[in-house]
């Protein structure tokens, strides 16, 4: 049986990018050569391929590293359907429809919204997919597949195992290998849609079982063994249960110095709180922890109780990201914008915190409701459109309570792109590397090696014409030679400042009005008669 296992791009249309996608990092590293390359591999479609019985001949296709073949000789096509790629999902699954061939789809928007995807699959799977994968393909098969497939209960982590196909090359198009240590998140918070798929009970994986995916990635990968290989856990909170992290991190490092010439840089999601836990701190110094995924979302106590996210109010932000820097650990600190409480003064402020801290990786959001939230601000009336396109946390998709959507979407689009000005990034990463540095910085390579990718990188930047970038660039050559700043970080923040580039196109990408009033300003017409598209899909969400 022959299934085609697909992750679909974003829109293919628009000019603007994610900040996790990270193409201008390979587009500099490889150039003059061409290729795609992606930041993050998508880890829902490498857990179905561990999953995939070897009676299956699978191919796989991430739409952003490869054209998909609509003429591919296949017996079914399973697509992963977030949100934010929906409408290419569905897309994808109509041109295989046209043709006879059977698609079925899973992931979050399937969960949220099972009849909308229907009307484009043969079958949708609304829950996790461990216990139910091969029942799927097997029906699939023979030729019996139901319209819905669903667990009657949670996958116990503790007896998966997801070892990872090898596909050495294609890794080296991603700047980030992914794998899973946990599922499920003991908080609450109101925008975040993943407790209602994944529950709030936290559910790990044994030490021995990661470590054996690891080891997948330590035998095969070539970056890690010639430079330094990311590897990013997309669990939502591994933080969740602070003594089984620690017994994961205890596992990492003993594989760790199982070999010694492999050299992981490991990142994960975590909740502030992990700053007070010095031992976990120590334990991921140790494994080697790098970049920690901090959810801020706001500076204002208010807002983060209206998030329900009541564990950020208790601890210091600033004091957060000093005590991380002293385990070796940088912060990429995430922040939404657009809620009730927020006006166009709080852009300001957010980038006073990015200042005092120098946060090196700052990450941005507007406010995306999905789920009950979408609800309640569908009964509001305070949605302005259902394009699931442009739910992807760089469009305002609805009517912001102190400010016009266009005042949200420029004030967003002006702090991403005045927190990513060279300047601005010169002071912070002088500060972080050069005034203070306490330890050899992550990401570096050999001192010979190093001034070659400088003299490489200037080379690229002067033949692309990209002169800010070179500017850039030159101003830091003294701290790069003197090795105080590694030119893995200067790549970095040159692909951050493309994104800040890039989002300012999503200005006009919106195809409706920006301009009407704040929503505290508005006159609501309790007679007004509602309908159409929007009230169809939530009459069909859960």
């Amino acid at each position: 049986m022959r299934v085609l296992l697909v992750y679909p791009k974003r829109d293919p249309e628009s000019k603007v990018r994610t900040q996790f996608s990270q193409e201008r990092i390979h587009e500099l590293v490889f150039w003059p050569l061409k290729g795609k390359s992606y930041g993050l591999m998508f880890n829902g479609i490498e857990t179905l391929a561990a999953l995939t019985p070897k009676w299956v001949d699978l191919s796989i296709v991430n739409e952003n590293l490869k054209d998909i073949d609509f003429d591919a000789d296949v017996d079914l096509v399973a697509i992963t359907v977030m949100v934010t790629n929906a409408t290419r999902a569905y897309q994808i699954a109509d041109r295989f429809r046209k043709r006879g061939v059977k698609v079925v789809m899973g992931g979050y928007q399937p969960y949220m919204i099972p009849q909308h995807s229907l009307s484009h699959a043969d079958a949708i799977c609304v829950s996790e997919a461990e216990y139910i994968w091969e029942d799927m393909l097997k029906d699939a098969r023979d030729g019996k597949l139901k319209p819905v497939y669903e667990q009657e209960r949670k996958t116990d982590m503790s007896q998966q195992l997801h070892l990872p196909r090898v596909r050495r090359w294609e890794w080296l198009h991603h700047v980030s290998i992914t794998l899973q240590a946990s599922r499920g998140c003991p908080f609450d918070c109101e925008f975040c849609s993943i407790v209602q798929m994944l529950g709030h009970d936290m559910r790990y994986k044994t030490p021995e079982n990661l470590t054996a995916e690891l080891e997948v990635i330590y035998k095969n990968d070539i970056l890690g063994r010639v430079y330094q290989r990311p590897i990013f856990f997309v669990d939502d909170n591994i933080f969740g249960n602070p003594r089984m992290i620690k017994e994961l991190l205890r596992g990492i490092i003993k594989l760790n110095k199982k070999y010694p010439k492999f050299t992981p840089i490991f990142g994960s999601q975590m909740t502030i709180n992990v700053y007070k836990d010095k031992e976990t701190l120590q334990l991921l110094e140790e494994a080697g922890f790098y970049n920690i995924f901090m959810g801020m979302e706001s500076l204002d106590p208010v807002t983060l109780r209206n998030y329900r996210k009541l564990h950020n109010i208790a601890f210091k932000y600033e004091d957060a990201v000093a005590t991380l820097r002293e385990y070796g650990l940088e912060p990429i600190t995430s922040f939404i914008f657009g809620t009730d409480t927020d006006t166009e003064e709080t852009f300001d402020l957010t980038y006073q915190f990015f200042d005092r801290a120098n946060v090196l990786y700052p990450y941005f959001n507007i406010l995306t409701p999905t789920a009950r939230q979408w609800k309640r601000f569908l009964d509001e009336g305070r949605i302005l459109t259902v394009k699931n396109k442009l739910y992807d946390a760089h469009h305002t998709v609805f009517v912001p309570m102190n400010m016009t959507p266009r005042q949200l979407q420029e004030g967003f689009v002006g702090l991403v792109n005045r927190t990513f000005d060279y300047s601005n990034i010169t002071k912070r990463m002088l500060s972080v590397f050069v005034e203070n540095p306490k330890r050899r910085p992550r990401l570096q390579m050999a001192p010979t090696v190093e001034k070659l990718f400088y003299h490489k990188l200037h080379w690229t930047l002067k033949k692309q014409g990209d002169l800010d970038s070179l500017r850039f660039l030159e101003g830091l050559k003294p701290h790069v030679f003197s090795g105080r700043i590694p030119m893995g970080a200067i790549l970095l923040q040159i692909d951050q400042h493309d994104f800040a580039t890039r989002l300012r196109h999503t200005i006009g990408e919106h195809r409706y009005n920006l301009d009407m009033a704040p929503w505290k300003d508005r006159k609501i017409d309790p007679n007004a008669e509602r309908g159409g598209l929007a009230e169809l899909i939530q009459a069909q969400m859960r």
